[in-house]
């Protein structure tokens, strides 16, 4: 299906983006998941190169980075993107007209799996000096994989995804996974609440003209 779904996107007048925000399948959920590491992405990376008015670089470390190497540079600032790339992302889905109950509680999950993949993805970084190119002192920050490697990673959850049911447990209403009723949603994964359409296949209702001939 990720082949057939990556080949759909290729093309921008194949598939409608109403079909893609709003529906609950495995696409959507990974759609908003790298949507909203995306938008923290950028945000965290437009602090660094003073893009962005009222923030700078990320904080340093507390941590000691070893012998041979000192904190300095200028640190992508993940803080202030996890903080306002959420309320940009989570905001529609937090107003009253903005779909049903379960396809919000779906989408607030993905776009948290999202940052927390984003945080995952924070390294150390580091820039040598020394005389003749020895390397003796490196100057290291804490920066952000490119978007593309944290693309793969939702991949791999998109992959592995949980079918997930809105069920009645006590007063209120949760998703829970389909066929494994043992367990929570974990955090860590992607849930989607509707199996997907073939996109191959020429579908009027989503916008979508298919592969074929193509």
């Amino acid at each position: 299906m990720w082949v057939s779904f990556w080949g759909v996107l290729s093309h921008p007048r194949i598939l409608s983006w109403s079909f893609l925000s709003l529906a609950g399948t495995r696409e959507s959920a990974f759609v908003y998941a790298l949507s909203a590491a995306a938008i923290s992405h950028t945000i965290a990376r437009a602090c660094t190169t003073g893009d962005l008015p009222g923030c700078s670089c990320g904080p340093i470390p507390g941590e000691t980075p070893g012998p041979g190497y000192r904190w300095g540079g200028c640190a992508d600032n993940l803080n202030y993107g996890l903080i306002m790339g959420s309320k940009f992302s989570d905001a529609p889905m937090k107003m009253k007209k903005s779909g049903s109950q379960a396809n919000k509680l779906m989408h607030l999950h993905n776009s948290e799996v999202g940052r927390q993949v984003l945080k995952a993805s924070l390294e150390m970084k580091c820039k040598c000096h020394g005389v003749s190119g020895s390397c003796s002192i490196k100057t290291c920050w804490k920066g952000l994989q490119e978007l593309r490697d944290i693309a793969l990673d939702l991949k791999n959850k998109y992959l592995s995804a949980t079918k997930v049911v809105h069920r009645p447990m006590g007063t209120r209403k949760y998703l829970v996974p389909k066929d494994i009723d043992i367990r929570p949603v974990k955090e860590t994964e992607l849930i989607y609440l509707q199996s997907s359409p073939d996109f191959c296949m020429k579908n009027e209702k989503v916008g979508s003209h298919g592969t074929q001939d193509r």
